[in-house]
């Protein structure tokens, strides 16, 4: 059975996907970045005449692949029947009960790493939120690697193209998500990882006022923008890989240019590579900076992060951990160095010398970045932060003896879309309260109150023991205080790039 609706360019039909909910999917919400407009700002999509069938997902951005070991919890994927990754990828999808009415909205964010995924991942059609909360879920695909974030020389507004996409699905909400029984006044942005970096991008981005109230961030933070030198540095290698210059860019095919960027970094090394720059548009400072000083002001923020973020990267990558001893130099010197593993090794004795460079990773990679823009926010608007623990269960004994982990990177966004059992439930439900009132307290909780940088009370969701702790591994996050430094990429690569 389909529907169609009436948005701002034309007629789109969907389905039912069951229970009253129907699906949206592959509808255009800006021109196909293409030809002339690769590299350049999002543009509006022509109108077209009749009726547009949009039971279909969209093409996804392009991306290479990034295996991960069998039975290893995947960060991003792409089911049977999706069509494959291409230039032409900016496609948004909408998921929404049949008697929707100025119901609340949430749009999902990917993650990624900026070079992969899609708006499939995680969320999938949004059917189960949708349906459990009466929400309109929407998601979309963005521009991944180079043809996203790649900084052409001489160009006015550059490096941040993918963030202008995110921007202008929040436009595309905006205008049109009342046509599916969303009220555009209530829109809550989610995502975990890059989307949570991007979340925090959004929160800092003028380009992105008033087109959201809540957000959403897992795994997050928000210091992750390339400097001026990082994004010359890049773009400078990445022609050089290429043999080409920036004026014959668009004369290259997408498979060489695909092929250029696995050049640089593939897999879970080439997860930091890509990031946005401060374009002067999308993004004037780095967007932690702003939010502190009231940028977001009034945007109502959940916070969380997983307690075993980086595991994820070591046994993906085994010399993860090993990177640790020479970032923390680069950003402290010897003598902060050593502080840093002197107060990881106190506070942690049970830890050895792998789990607490795992440890250091994780705090600088995301711990740290969420708790500062927890921090930043909690001074303008309401704050609510917390962690997913897991653990992690029904592994492979020759990827985890034992079968266990405490959560890793990005394993309690399904929860947070599917629900299931112990924390996964929670968290759904949690979220399913936050985009709905606000609040995330949901019946069968422990009192969840608000955070502050007085308390930092942290809702901490466990399977055998949900529980609210106040400043969570204090000692650790103490050991962070007074350092700045600049997101890097983690690895060291050729051409200087870090």
């Amino acid at each position: 059975m389909g529907r169609t609706v009436q948005i701002s360019r034309g007629q789109v039909r969907g389905h039912e996907r069951g229970d009253g909910i129907f699906s949206w999917l592959g509808v255009p919400y800006a021109a196909a970045p293409v030809g002339d407009l690769r590299w350049q700002l999002p543009q509006p999509v022509e109108a077209w005449s009749g009726v547009r069938d949009c039971t279909a997902w969209g093409a996804p951005a392009l991306q290479p692949q990034t295996p991960l070991p069998a039975g290893m919890p995947q960060v991003t994927g792409l089911p049977a029947g999706m069509p494959q990754p291409s230039e032409d990828c900016l496609y948004i999808n909408v998921t929404a009960p049949a008697a929707a009415e100025n119901a609340p909205v949430l749009v999902w964010v990917h993650l990624g790493g900026y070079q992969t995924g899609s708006g499939y991942d995680k969320v999938e059609d949004g059917a189960v939120f949708a349906k459990d909360f009466g929400a309109v879920v929407v998601s979309f695909n963005y521009r991944l690697g180079p043809l996203g974030f790649l900084a052409l020389p001489g160009e006015k507004t550059t490096g941040a193209y993918g963030l202008h996409d995110q921007i202008a699905a929040l436009r595309w909400v905006h205008e049109n998500i009342a046509a599916f029984g969303g009220d555009p006044g209530r829109v809550t942005v989610y995502g975990v990882s890059a989307g949570a970096k991007s979340v925090a991008n959004l929160m800092a981005s003028p380009m992105a006022k008033g087109l959201f109230q809540q957000a959403a961030s897992g795994s997050g933070g928000g210091d992750h923008v390339a400097t001026d030198e990082q994004a010359r540095i890049i773009t400078a290698e990445y022609l050089r890989v290429l043999g080409t210059t920036a004026d014959r860019l668009r004369d290259i095919s997408a498979a060489n240019l695909l092929a250029a960027q696995n050049a640089l970094a593939q897999g879970l090394r080439a997860t930091w590579l890509w990031r946005p720059a401060v374009d002067g548009a999308a993004l004037t400072r780095l967007p932690v900076d702003v939010v502190t000083e009231g940028g977001a002001a009034g945007i109502t923020l959940l916070a969380q992060h997983c307690v075993n973020e980086c595991e994820l990267f070591q046994l993906a990558v085994p010399d993860s951990c090993e990177q640790s001893d020479r970032v923390m130099e680069e950003n402290f010197g010897e003598n902060g160095r050593d502080q840093l593993f002197a107060a990881y090794a106190d506070a942690q004795p049970d830890r050895d010398r792998r789990q607490t460079r795992v440890d250091i990773m994780s705090a600088d990679r995301y711990i740290i970045p969420t708790v500062r823009l927890a921090d930043g926010q909690s001074a303008h608007a309401t704050v609510w932060r917390s962690r997913f623990d897991g653990p992690l269960t029904g592994l492979p004994d020759t990827l985890v003896p034992g079968g266990t982990l405490a959560a890793v990177h990005s394993t309690d966004a399904r929860g947070v879309f599917q629900g299931g059992d112990g924390a996964d439930g929670q968290m759904h439900a949690a979220w399913g309260a936050f985009v709905t009132t606000g609040n995330p307290n949901a019946a069968g909780l422990p009192d969840w109150p608000k955070y502050t940088t007085a308390d930092r009370s942290t809702m901490i969701f466990h399977n055998e023991l949900t529980r609210v702790e106040s400043d969570p591994q204090a000692p650790l996050r103490k050991a962070w205080d007074g350092k700045e430094w600049v997101s890097g990429t983690w690895w060291e690569f050729d051409g200087g790039i870090r």
